[in-house]
């Protein structure tokens, strides 16, 4: 079944608006100073995140929206903007929960950084580790990519259900910096009417 199939099965199961306008989406939330944590959880606390920190003001969709997960994006910056490598090359797993349900369970995501790692993606092959083609190190030209791992599977989101992502690991230091978590794919957002 295609994403749009997945979706509009479950949106009519669920009794959710089957129409709507139908959108790329891109889901993102920060966690500011998050010193030495072992988790992280984001799209659970929105309080004083700017927007461009988070484009949400709660971990649900509107009663109109709803979206799949296609691809999930960690970052980790320094408080100088220099993007670093997400937890260093310590083992975290992430997990998505949608409602009460764990969806995506302890996925390991250290396996995709190293010098001579392959990433789950086969997209970035050395995901947070270095970048040779560029030379200087500042906030405007990053040295090192995020992790980003693509979904074998339709993650639904449906309209009003609570979500989160939670990354567990050991004691990582973090520091002051920033971490962001995006989560992107295909959605339907609020239509006005037939002449939208």
């Amino acid at each position: 079944m295609s994403q749009v199939g997945k979706l509009g099965f479950v949106d009519s199961k669920l009794g959710a608006p089957t129409s709507g306008q139908q959108t790329t989406r891109i889901l993102f939330n920060t966690i500011e100073n998050p010193g030495t944590a072992s988790t992280l959880t984001f799209f659970r606390n929105f309080q004083g995140l700017t927007n461009g920190q988070t484009n949400l003001t709660q971990n649900k969709l509107d009663s109109s929206e709803s979206m799949v997960i296609k691809t999930i994006w960690l970052a980790y910056f320094q408080t100088s903007g220099l993007m670093e490598r997400f937890g260093g090359a310590n083992a975290q797993t992430v997990s998505i929960i949608v409602g009460n349900q764990t969806v995506v369970k302890n996925l390991p995501i250290h396996f995709n950084q190293g010098v001579n790692g392959q990433a789950f993606d086969r997209l970035h092959e050395n995901a947070g580790y270095d970048v040779d083609r560029v030379a200087i190190a500042t906030a405007l030209n990053q040295t090192r990519q995020p992790i980003e791992i693509r979904l074998l599977t339709d993650i639904v989101i449906p309209p009003q259900v609570s979500f989160e992502v939670r990354v567990d690991s050991q004691n990582i230091a973090y520091g002051t910096g920033a971490v962001v978590c995006a989560l992107s794919g295909y959605g339907k957002i609020f239509s006005a009417g037939n002449s939208f």
